[in-house]
């Protein structure tokens, strides 16, 4: 658009522009590029700015540049004159450029015109630089003339009336002039001036020059033919050719050949040769090449019907006038000894024969005794040549010369030409059919012997004397049904030794069936179905074929049987017992039960089907045709199956559809679909709502199948409200006035399955007010902001955790003060135990004393056990408080560590208390932390061993009743170094029996190092 507009602008300023039109400025073509023509700007100081004016000439303004700064006008390319005024070659190449000064808006008119300079040579306008001419021999001299284009030259100057044309290098006696023709074609004209004869010279040549004003010339070779007329008789080489031929010539043989020449040339000079019309009758003797001249015998020749033959044959041309001559042809024959003898055959009229094949028919039964064939023989030569002889011979095809029944024939003769033939032994056709006697006969000529020969045909005609045979003894075919109908199932083969009628054999099908689906070509026997064959319809044909001959007057037969069995091949389908199967199925029936069963069959032998099931994976059949649920099925969810049963016998496959309704059980409840949720609010202002008014429409929603009432749902009010009927339908309605105030409502939602009901209950709140009641008052809870609800909620969280840390807190310290408190009623026990054992004590220092010189030390006090950490509180003994029995009593290396100890020693009740005020800065310095020591801390039992020490002098409990010990078993070793205290407690027995302690470990049983205590042990240690 802007384009368009700037064009538009420019243009206008053409209008109102100032014209300066310059003088002519002429340019020689080819003049140097870069040379200045004219210079438009004549001042430095102003300003300028020149353009080519776009719509002149724009295809002249490539040849010249232009500054649009100066006004120079330059050339700028080659200036041909020849090219830019290509339609003004002859007339003054001028043309106008257009100049525009923007800024003065001035427009210059230059004339520019091309001076032409002589560059170019004149020329012909022909495609090469040779032509040629054809003139008629019989051209007429001074009114012949031959025309030519003159030359043409692309100068200017040289226009074509400064053209010069010569003829040079012409041939001797050249019989032409050049001249220039003056009509207005303007072409050049060469003139014949002298007779023309083509027999003598056919050709000439010459050169025609053109030269233009600068020197500059062209040549022309010219080759002027001169055409052929007729003017030339065709002239036979010899007026008469005479010939001798012999008679027995050849058909086809050349005998003699004419010519003839002809001057001319083309037609005129191409000669025809034929007979002339009086000869033309010898066409079917002679013939002869209408080309060559060649004559050829076309018949054989017989001497004795014409001795020779008299004929002309005429040449003539091919031209418009024919010329023609002729020549005669004397052909004269010569004799020859030519005739052959000739052999007749003369039959008796009783005998079939053909006289011009030589061909006789005789019964098998012919008579010996009788003549059948006259033999007549003839030569038409004379002298030796006419004397002839006769004999013959029996040709056989089957070589059987040596057979004993070989026929044998006898000829008589009645005189010198003719014979009687008959035979020595009756014919018999089943052994031979034809016969062939070769007849011969030969003249005496010595130079020249002629032979004859002649062959009888002897055709034995059959009697009736052999009945039909057939080549199998009976026939049992196959096919296989859905065949083709009408083809070939068997060719029944028989034969019949007999000829003619009497071997012609015809075939019937026996059978006493109404309709039986073959036949049987009666000439051939070929056997063919003429039905589709169903096996399942039949399997099997069994009929008989007879065949009889067509002798005469006795007719013979054979009969054969034939059976036909139907092949079965895989042509039926599946068929399903019903077009289409419906069941009905609880949508609670157990998996992989069979609930239907689906029956196909096939009328194929031995076929084996196969049940699938498509798309469809709930349910499963097998190849009995049982239908089985695969997977769980909801009637909620789907009340209705509808797919196909499949079955194949893996090329056919059938499919019945199978339609599966699913029933309904009530197992659904009902699920609230108004409202959504329990505690919905319900505000009613008494005053503006009318009774009989529905308030609220409640709605839940029953899965189940509605038709059978465990999809129904009716709602019930559990509350008796006298102001409020709630419908079946879910209908709450209005019956009276209500009082103010709150009232929660609980709807049952219940469906109305026959053996089982489900009901859903929701709470409403039902709020009443009226015109002065305040109704904020109803709802103040639900007035809290999100953040008082979140802050609530959090409080709550909190809450719970600390109740929960409080429980277990004090759940700890129970069970804490309660171990304390047992372990305290255990040393308070001891205690008394050893103050009634006063009067004892020395007997038991006594024997304490010789164990600890047997051994290095077996008495471990509750002070050694805090101190020294050497108590093994796994394997120890226990004891009781007045009699201490101890029977192989063994002190082992604890095997545990200390968290194995304690997850064993958690089968026992040991018991701790909680810290003392005064003792927990103890705990508290201790440097070792572990479970031990929270359950069993030092402080715990530190006042306990300070009474102990004061009260106990040893640490060794005795039985005051006698105790043995083996002290070969005893064994005693370091415990580990754990602080809690050895759990013990005593009883009296008083029969010791061994038992494994409860702290001994696998690896003890199976050394057998183990620590026993009595029977008594058993059901009193707490360990």
């Amino acid at each position: 658009m802007i384009k368009n507009l700037i064009f538009l602008l420019f243009s206008l300023s053409f209008i109102f522009c100032d014209l300066i039109e310059l003088s002519n400025i002429i340019i020689r073509e080819h003049t140097s590029i870069g040379h200045l023509l004219v210079k438009l700007n004549t001042s430095i100081n102003q300003r300028y700015s020149y353009r080519f004016v776009n719509n002149n000439y724009r295809e002249i303004q490539q040849y010249f540049s232009l500054n649009s700064t100066t006004g120079e006008l330059r050339i700028a390319m080659d200036i041909d004159r020849e090219l830019i005024c290509i339609h003004h070659r002859h007339n003054q190449c001028k043309f106008l450029l257009k100049i525009f000064e923007l800024y003065n808006e001035k427009l210059y008119y230059i004339p520019i015109i091309i001076d032409d300079i002589n560059d170019h040579q004149p020329i012909f306008p022909y495609k090469t630089s040779e032509i040629i001419l054809h003139i008629s021999e019989n051209s007429p001299p001074y009114q012949s003339k031959l025309f030519l284009q003159q030359a043409y030259d692309y100068d200017y100057i040289d226009n074509q009336n400064q053209l010069k044309y010569q003829l040079k290098n012409f041939d001797e006696n050249f019989p032409f002039i050049l001249e220039l023709n003056n009509d207005l074609s303007n072409r050049l004209v060469l003139l014949l001036i002298e007779t023309l004869d083509r027999e003598l010279i056919d050709s000439y040549n010459c050169t025609l020059y053109v030269t233009d004003t600068n020197g500059h010339y062209t040549q022309l070779y010219i080759k002027i033919i001169i055409d052929d007329v007729n003017d030339q008789t065709p002239i036979f080489e010899k007026d008469i050719y005479s010939i001798e031929l012999s008679e027995n010539t050849s058909i086809n043989t050349k005998i003699l050949q004419v010519h003839a020449y002809d001057d001319d040339i083309g037609l005129n000079g191409e000669i025809i040769y034929d007979f002339t019309d009086a000869s033309k009758q010898y066409n079917n003797i002679f013939s002869i090449n209408n080309k060559t001249g060649v004559i050829y015998l076309h018949s054989l020749l017989d001497y004795e019907q014409r001795t020779s033959y008299l004929f002309y044959i005429e040449a003539h041309d091919l031209g418009k006038e024919i010329r023609s001559s002729q020549t005669l042809i004397n052909i004269t024959i010569l004799d020859e000894n030519d005739c052959y003898p000739i052999i007749n055959f003369q039959f008796l009229p009783e005998i079939n024969s053909n006289i011009s094949n030589d061909i006789i028919e005789i019964s098998e039964n012919y008579s010996i005794d009788k003549f059948f064939v006259k033999i007549f023989i003839i030569d038409y030569d004379s002298f030796n040549n006419g004397n002839i002889s006769l004999w013959f011979e029996i040709l056989d095809n089957n070589n059987n010369n040596n057979n004993k029944n070989y026929q044998e024939f006898h000829l008589y003769q009645i005189n010198n030409l003719t014979y009687l033939l008959n035979c020595t032994k009756s014919f018999d056709y089943e052994y031979q059919q034809i016969y062939y006697l070769k007849f011969y006969v030969n003249d005496f000529n010595l130079n020249k012997l002629l032979q004859t020969n002649k062959i009888l045909t002897i055709n034995i005609l059959d009697e009736n004397d052999n009945q039909p045979k057939f080549l199998q003894q009976y026939y049992q075919l196959k096919i296989y049904e859905n065949n083709q109908p009408n083809i070939i199932l068997t060719k029944i083969e028989t034969f019949d030794p007999d000829n003619g009628e009497n071997g012609r054999l015809t075939y019937e099908i026996l059978t006493n069936e109404n309709f039986l689906p073959f036949s049987i070509d009666n000439n051939s026997g070929i056997l063919r179905c003429l039905d589709i064959f169903d096996r399942e319809k039949r399997s099997n044909y069994t009929f008989d074929i007879i065949v009889y001959d067509h002798g005469y007057p006795i007719s013979l037969s054979s009969k054969i049987s034939i059976e036909i069995f139907i092949e079965d091949i895989n042509d039926n389908k599946p068929i399903f017992e019903y077009d289409k199967y419906e069941f009905f199925l609880e949508e609670n029936f157990p998996l992989w039960k069979i609930f239907a069963s689906i029956h196909a069959y096939d009328y194929d032998l031995n076929t084996n089907l196969y049940y699938f099931i498509e798309n469809e994976n709930h349910f499963h059949i097998n190849q009995y045709g049982e239908l089985y649920l695969k997977n769980f099925i909801d009637y909620e969810l789907k009340n209705k199956y509808f797919f196909f049963i499949i079955v194949t016998d893996h090329f056919f496959q059938t499919s019945v559809p199978i339609s599966i309704e699913i029933l309904d059980i009530n197992d659904n409840k009902p699920q609230w679909k108004n409202p959504i949720k329990n505690f919905t609010n319900l505000f009613i202002n008494k005053d503006q709502i009318k009774i009989g008014t529905i308030i609220m429409k409640f709605e839940a929603i029953d899965y189940d199948n509605i038709t059978n009432g465990n999809g129904l749902v009716n709602y019930y009010l559990n509350e008796n409200y006298y102001f409020l009927n709630l419908l079946n339908n879910g209908d709450l309605i209005l019956n009276s006035t209500p009082i103010i105030g709150y009232y929660l409502l609980n709807i049952q939602a219940k469906d109305n399955g026959k053996f089982l009901q489900y009901s859903s209950l929701i709470k409403i709140n039902l709020f009443i007010n009226d015109n002065n009641t305040n109704i904020n008052k109803f709802y103040k809870i639900n007035s809290l902001t999100i953040i008082q609800r979140f802050i609530l909620l959090i409080t709550l969280f909190l809450s719970i955790i600390f109740i929960f840390i409080f429980i277990i807190s004090m759940i700890l310290i129970i069970i804490c003060r309660y171990r304390k408190r047992k372990y305290l009623s255990y040393i308070k026990y001891q205690k008394n135990q050893l103050n009634n054992n006063n009067n004892n004590t020395k007997l038991t220092n006594d024997h304490n004393h010789s164990i600890d010189s047997n051994s290095n030390s077996s008495k471990l006090s509750l002070e050694d056990l805090h101190q020294k950490h050497l108590v093994d509180h796994s394997s120890s003994p226990s004891y009781t408080g007045a009699n201490i029995d101890i029977q192989h009593h063994e002190i082992i290396k604890p095997t545990q560590t200390t968290s194995d100890y304690y997850s064993n020693s958690s089968k026992h009740d040991e018991d701790t208390d909680e810290l003392a005020d005064e003792q927990r800065s103890t705990i508290i310095n201790n440097t070792e932390w572990s479970i031990e020591k929270i359950l069993y801390p030092d402080w715990l039992y530190k006042d306990i061993l300070m009474t102990s020490k004061k009260h106990l002098n040893t640490s060794t409990f005795n039985n005051i009743n006698s105790y043995q010990t083996s002290i070969d078993e005893k064994q005693i070793i370091s415990s580990n170094n754990q602080s809690s205290p050895k759990q013990v407690r005593f009883d009296y027995q008083k029969q010791i029996r061994s038992y494994p302690h409860l702290n001994t470990t696998v690896q003890q049983l199976k050394t057998r190092t183990i620590t026993t205590v009595s029977n008594n042990d058993i059901h009193n240690t707490f360990i």
